[in-house]
């Protein structure tokens, strides 16, 4: 059996402060599937609804979440889909055969990029020196997903109900996110869970 390490599997901070102004954990191994297809064919989002459970979002820089299923829009005819660990083959699986005839497209990127959550005291103050975005709550409500740079790296963040951030980061910059990271919220303090 192949042994998985999530790319910030090595990540250790043996002064973590218990009162850190912010908080990382990486949502470990969980399946990234990318989706494509025609959102104004009725048949494709009513099959894709049905094995999901929940309607793909339609409209831009919208999200949709059932479970441990969260769907991030990326362009008109594109979406993130973000499956618990381990179950992303069988979601595949289910997508192609029920969408078997139609015009789509399903690839797992999981092994390609990674989700980190961002929490805490100081959240805002650290995304307003991470990115150029404005993710203030005024501009950015809970479900919005954009995708933008963080730290000089492109990134998909995600705003969650209890008002932190994921980010959906590529695998290969994931120790480069960290380090940044960790210098950037240093007068904060940093725990990571």
């Amino acid at each position: 059996m192949t042994n998985m390490y999530t790319p910030l599997h090595h990540i250790t901070l043996p002064d973590t402060v218990a009162d850190a102004g912010i908080v990382m954990r990486e949502d470990k191994l969980r399946g990234h599937l990318n989706l494509r297809g025609n959102p104004e064919d009725q048949a494709f989002t009513e099959t894709v609804a049905k094995v999901l459970g929940v309607a793909l979002p339609l409209q831009p820089n919208s999200s949709a979440e059932i479970g441990s299923t969260c769907i991030y829009w990326l362009a008109p005819n594109e979406w993130l889909l973000l499956v618990a660990a381990g179950t992303q083959d069988q979601v595949e699986a289910d997508l192609r055969s029920a969408l078997m005839g139609q015009h789509f497209a399903i690839t797992d990127i999981s092994s390609g990029q990674t989700l980190v959550n961002l929490a805490g005291a100081k959240l805002d103050e650290l995304m307003m020196k991470s990115t150029v975005y404005d993710c203030h709550s005024s501009h950015f409500p809970v479900g919005k997903v954009v995708q933008t740079t963080f730290a000089k790296t492109g990134a998909t963040i995600y705003k969650c109900t209890d008002g932190s951030f994921d980010l959906v980061i590529r695998r290969s910059f994931a120790d480069y996110f960290f380090l940044w990271l960790k210098d950037a919220s240093e007068d904060y303090g940093l725990a990571v869970i």
